[in-house]
């Protein structure tokens, strides 16, 4: 028997245990977020956030967060990003971000510091990306 096969039997051991235990926790959380909240439609979530942003800052929020959570949730405002949904830690600010701005003809780096006393819910992600915009269209005036 070759002397690399049980450390690689080992590896691949470990490995799918290390899946299986994150498929279970993305399981549960899911399913808590489900039984806590409703699963808004997006005419529902876009109207849930227009006291607080632009239609195209939640249109791109639900556009960008419905791969990661469908088919069993649809984002929620009061979501938070990273406790309540099946999301990377640096999706949001890694990802979403720069392409945000790049739609919008800005560059990420310029962008507003995430204010110390927001939890990280999708409202407030949204709020952020919002205040992003209005501080170049300040700018601009």
């Amino acid at each position: 028997m070759p002397d690399w096969l049980i450390p690689a039997a080992i590896t691949i051991v470990i490995m799918g245990g290390v899946l299986l235990v994150a498929v279970r926790n993305t399981r549960n959380m899911v399913a808590r977020t489900r039984a806590r909240r409703p699963n808004p439609t997006e005419a529902q979530f876009m109207a849930m956030l227009s006291a607080d942003v632009r239609p195209e800052v939640a249109a791109f929020l639900w556009e960008t967060m419905l791969p990661y959570l469908k088919p069993k949730l649809t984002p929620h405002p009061d979501d938070h990003l990273f406790d309540d949904l099946p999301i990377g830690d640096d999706d949001p600010s890694l990802d979403w971000l720069p392409e945000f701005a790049e739609r919008h003809g800005m560059k990420a780096k310029h962008w507003p510091q995430w204010p110390e006393d927001w939890d990280g819910t999708v409202r407030n992600f949204a709020r952020w990306l919002e205040a992003g915009l209005r501080r170049a269209e300040d700018a601009e005036a």
